[in-house]
């Protein structure tokens, strides 16, 4: 590896170490797993709207589609890391509020067994928990009671893949991941101008870590010249994940305006209890037409049945969620001679998500657009990527909250010739 990219490896790391601790704030992230992310994380897909069930590419990991890992090139290895942050502003009816963060978005590499059998491996985060809010509930001829709602977490995903190539068009790929985090959360509810009312707190903190599996098909379909037509296919199962949480429930004074609690009392403690947390099983289909190392459009259909959905014996309260996902990539030369502004890759898409959540008899969905930019490296394969996102999720009626969100991505594949031996020497 050239020194140039080992010194933006350790300055990218360095940053993330840096960045790592700021979280998303979102409401909505109360609910069920909290906000979803997928394995579309990077940067390049995400530019795209976040098509990837029937995207491949060679010196990209597209850990979406374990079957796009048949079509590495058998003599590099790539190494794929990114950066992903954003600005979300919050809305209801009366106040409006303004919050930051920023994280690792995935970490990857892929490389080949032999010439049919490829294997990636990594991590990125399967979905975050972020938020603080207070509710006042105004009471007619006593004191507002004000419930103080807190959370924290999120839930990670550290993966084994392998695709294989089945005659000329045919690929197949498995993840086998290990699904690991925790949420810790608490609940509230006092009357700050009363000293004769104890308030109360409950406190919970669930864990969870257990083996998912993600299953993908690719089928290329040869169209005229270079041309290619691929259709994609994603699967993973339904899984009874092992679980453990703790509840803490006591009554107490003080707590108000960030000031100390002290407990007065223990309404109810269960310490590790074991159950489970149900996730459903998810499908999609994508197609997609290419011109390799020209243009790139497709399409991807998501489903997952949110609605059987439990934690610890507890559901109903959660919908099916479904995304379609449209979007492409140009690049107008891509000859390595041509200089920087003909070599560099123009993307673009869009995006609409019916989120699992249901709230005050309204669906929450998202839509957002993106774009993004790959600059490629002279003389070599490797590349750095910026993306842009700007969308919306929430809606103001029925009492609810509105999240306008601009959010940007930096990513970098690193591509190095491994597999080979000189001739010459």
């Amino acid at each position: 590896m050239k020194r140039s990219k080992i010194h933006i490896l350790i300055g990218l790391m360095f940053i993330t170490l840096t960045v790592s601790a700021q979280d998303i704030n979102s409401p909505f992230s109360r609910y069920g797993l909290g906000q979803l992310y997928g394995q579309n994380v990077s940067t390049e897909l995400q530019s795209m709207g976040g098509i990837s069930i029937a995207v491949s590419d060679p010196f990209i990991v597209n850990m979406a589609n374990p079957a796009s890992y048949a079509l590495f090139d058998s003599t590099t290895f790539i190494f794929q890391t990114g950066l992903v942050g954003g600005s979300t502003n919050l809305q209801n009816t009366q106040n409006t509020t303004t919050s930051n963060y920023a994280s690792l978005s995935n970490v990857s590499m892929g490389f080949p067994i032999n010439k049919w059998w490829h294997m990636s491996m990594g991590t990125t985060p399967y979905s975050k928990t972020g938020y603080d809010t207070r509710i006042n509930h105004p009471v007619d001829g006593y004191a507002d009671v004000l419930n103080d709602r807190w959370g924290k977490g999120g839930l990670d995903i550290y993966y084994l893949g392998s695709g294989f190539r089945i005659g000329k068009n045919l690929r197949l790929g498995v993840n086998i991941n290990f699904l690991y985090g925790s949420i810790r959360s608490y609940n509230m509810v006092y009357i700050p101008d009363s000293s004769f009312v104890f308030g109360t707190k409950v406190e919970n903190y669930t864990r969870i870590g257990d083996f998912t599996f993600d299953w993908g098909l690719q089928y290329d379909i040869k169209l005229k010249g270079t041309k290619k037509m691929t259709i994609g296919l994603v699967y993973s199962n339904k899984v009874n994940a092992n679980a453990y949480r703790s509840l803490l429930s006591t009554t107490l004074t003080g707590g108000t305006n960030n000031n100390i609690d002290f407990p007065r009392d223990t309404i109810q403690y269960t310490p590790d209890e074991k159950g489970t947390v149900v996730i459903p099983q998810r499908y999609g289909f994508g197609i997609s037409m290419m011109d390799p190392g020209k243009w790139l459009v497709g399409a991807d259909f998501e489903m997952q049945q949110w609605n059987q959905y439990q934690a610890f014996g507890l559901s109903g309260f959660l919908q099916n969620d479904w995304k379609v996902a449209v979007g492409g990539q140009f690049t107008p030369k891509h000859s390595t001679i041509s200089s920087l502004r003909k070599r560099i890759t123009y993307r673009m898409g869009a995006h609409y998500n019916k989120t699992y959540l249901t709230l005050n008899g309204r669906s929450i969905n998202e839509f957002a657009v993106s774009g993004g930019l790959k600059f490629p490296f002279k003389r070599s394969r490797t590349n750095m990527n910026l993306g842009i996102e700007i969308g919306s999720r929430g809606t103001l009626q029925s009492n609810l909250i509105k999240e306008t969100f601009f959010n940007f991505s930096f990513g970098i594949n690193i591509v190095e010739h491994w597999f080979y031996k000189r001739k010459y020497r």
